[in-house]
């Protein structure tokens, strides 16, 4: 099973294979949308005929076969893509699906299970239907996968980013790749060149905004309590992805934990840029940890969990309502103890 987060060539290698089928599991949205694009692009620059087809589990037999009849069916090269229905998938349809791709090898198909059970894919319908595909995953890439993931999916866009930079874009979005890759779009549009190194990442970041979630931060983590609203307010507002501003929290919260519990008391800057912590966000990490009690730190990472789940649809809750409660909670800490 295929898991390049930028396949390319998928239909000439299905071929080459002498298959006619491509099955996506799963339902991320960038490589899912990768795999369909790089198809379509295939099927305009070689005049074949695009169908997209949207199976409902509710669809008799009778109203499936009408979705692929029509005036020009199978005379010519067609390709037709597929999503399947979540949950139990009717013998009937899976009989006809079979039936389908196997009797017009000269076409194409996709096949999206977007929820694919354990059922499912042990199942001697769906090893027959291998049998005549090329398989990809979309899933979340997991804590392993995410910054090969992200490596692949900038040089996909024409960047290199540099070590230091992916384990950074990873930890602020919290491992989930869709936020990753608006972040690479957007380094993309804009004139920093192809090499990406942490600090023109930063300057991206933090850049082209009244407030930046690195202004949040500071704010936060400096008692300014008011400031913390105001900058809360205008990045909800502006339409901030509240999982970005959690990674954010939970970038510089992972370095305090590492310097709260470490042996080593001191606190250098090669031990700083070693967890990736520059600039006036130093700074930042030095006053948490004279201010913050252990307790206090473990609370946070904790909290930042909680709302990376709700984020991520995981959880039930609404991840700005807890965001703007756990940077008050900070702010108020702060200015707790400098007054």
């Amino acid at each position: 099973m295929e898991s390049n987060f930028a396949p390319k060539t998928i239909i000439e290698k299905t071929k080459e294979l002498n298959k006619n089928c491509v099955v996506i599991l799963g339902n991320e949205p960038v490589v899912s949308n990768h795999i369909k694009k790089e198809i379509r692009a295939f099927t305009d620059s070689n005049n074949i005929e695009y169908q997209a087809i949207n199976l409902d589990a509710a669809y008799k037999i009778n109203e499936i076969k009408l979705l692929f009849e029509n005036e020009s069916l199978f005379s010519t090269e067609k390709l037709f893509s597929i999503s399947m229905p979540a949950g139990r998938v009717l013998v009937e349809t899976k009989n006809f699906i079979s039936d389908v791709i196997l009797n017009n090898p000269t076409d194409f198909f996709i096949l999206n299970f977007q929820k694919p059970t354990k059922e499912l894919l042990k199942s001697s319908w769906f090893q027959e239907i291998s049998k005549q595909s090329v398989q990809f995953e979309a899933n979340e890439p997991n804590l392993n996968q995410i910054q090969q993931a992200i490596k692949i999916r900038s040089s996909f866009h024409n960047l290199e980013l540099d070590n230091e930079s992916i384990s950074l874009l990873s930890n602020l979005s919290l491992g989930n790749l869709l936020s990753a890759e608006n972040e690479i779009i957007k380094l993309s549009l804009v004139e920093l060149g192809s090499d990406i190194d942490i600090r023109k990442l930063i300057a991206h970041i933090s850049n082209g905004s009244k407030f930046d979630s690195f202004k949040l931060l500071d704010c936060c983590m400096s008692g300014q309590i008011k400031q913390t609203a105001q900058v809360l307010a205008y990045l909800e507002e502006e339409g901030i992805e509240p999982l970005m501003i959690n990674g954010l929290f939970s970038w510089i919260f992972t370095a305090i934990s590492k310097l709260k519990f470490s042996p080593d008391n001191s606190i250098t800057n090669s031990r700083l840029i070693e967890l990736r912590i520059f600039g006036t966000s130093q700074n930042l990490v030095r006053t948490s940890l004279k201010k913050l009690s252990s307790n206090q730190v473990e609370a946070s990472l904790i909290k930042i969990k909680e709302i990376d789940l709700m984020c991520k649809g995981i959880s039930v809750g609404n991840p700005w309502l807890e965001i703007n409660r756990f940077a008050f909670g900070i702010s108020r800490i702060f200015y707790k103890k400098t007054a």
